[in-house]
């Protein structure tokens, strides 16, 4: 999923789409195997993605912002 991400950024710039899908992916695996303090990072810079290019409304934004709730959660936070 690094390497994804890493091939990604190289082609289509640190702000597309398509990184913040990898970025959330790569979040997932960290907070599935409880590193959360790892995925919390990935996944904020994530959703600062999709919102600027994509708006809060659109899916993959509320998605995202769905996932970095239950993170947030999940380290403590209300």
């Amino acid at each position: 999923m690094r390497r994804a991400l890493e091939i990604d950024e190289a082609n289509y710039g640190l702000d597309h789409p398509g990184v913040a899908t990898d970025l959330n992916n790569l979040a997932a695996l960290l907070q599935t195997t409880n590193r959360l303090a790892k995925a919390e990072p990935l996944i904020g810079r994530a959703f600062v993605i999709f919102l600027a290019s994509l708006g809060l409304d659109q899916p993959n934004t509320q998605t995202i912002l769905s996932n970095y709730r239950k993170m947030l959660q999940d380290e403590g936070f209300s």
